[in-house]
């Protein structure tokens, strides 16, 4: 069977935002297509093998099966998201390190989180602290990373406020996603490619009849 190239892509494409947004590749809805796991999941075993990777929390490891299949994240124009992916499973393993010191130098947590040196560890620290990942400070003196607790108490207006405007826009993405899909469903083209493929999966079904 034909299997839909977007619908490779976009397979791909989840397993990796997937890891860089939540650490790990949660399972598909119930409702997914059989196609996905019997034709496209086969033919993703790299982007398989790197979310196995990933899990390990070996950054030196996820690297190496990086340059491996390097080549083929290329031709998949997915090796900025490929890179992304690395870069998320170092800020892991750093917010990992917060529940687990107080403080901590840069030398040493360039060594645990397998950093090239305490360059690449403040480099990192201060690109968290920025995007609010992680809640540190760094001594310049002795180099040591003091973790602090998160100031934000979510009780004052403006935090409501935010969470409120937050609301209204996942409000808005689901109410534009059902219309998408309203719009996909009543698609000719789809209608037509979605009954050829149910009968395609009913002829592949063993008959129960001699």
């Amino acid at each position: 069977m034909a299997v839909s190239h977007i619908m490779l892509e976009s397979y791909k494409k989840y397993i990796l935002v997937s890891l860089i947004l939540l650490g790990k590749v949660q399972q598909l809805p119930k409702y997914t297509s059989q196609i996905i796991g019997r034709f496209v999941k086969p033919l993703s075993n790299v982007y398989h093998e790197l979310a196995l990777m990933y899990a390990t929390n070996k950054p030196s490891e996820l690297r190496s099966l990086v340059n491996k299949h390097s080549e083929t994240f290329t031709r998949d124009n997915n090796m900025g998201l490929v890179k992304q992916c690395l870069s998320s499973l170092y800020k892991k393993n750093i917010q990992r390190l917060t529940k687990t010191f107080l403080t901590l130098s840069l030398q040493d947590m360039a060594s645990r989180v397998q950093l090239s040196g305490p360059q690449e560890a403040e480099k990192y620290v201060l690109h968290m602290i920025e995007d609010g990942e992680i809640f540190a400070s760094i001594n310049q003196k002795d180099g040591m990373v003091c973790f602090h607790d998160n100031p934000e108490k979510y009780n004052n207006p403006a935090m409501l406020h935010n969470i409120d405007q937050e609301m209204l826009k996942c409000i808005e993405l689901d109410e534009r996603l059902k219309a998408m899909d309203q719009e996909i469903t009543v698609n000719p083209q789809f209608v037509q490619k979605s009954m050829g493929s149910q009968e395609d999966e009913a002829g592949s079904k063993p008959s129960s009849y001699s």
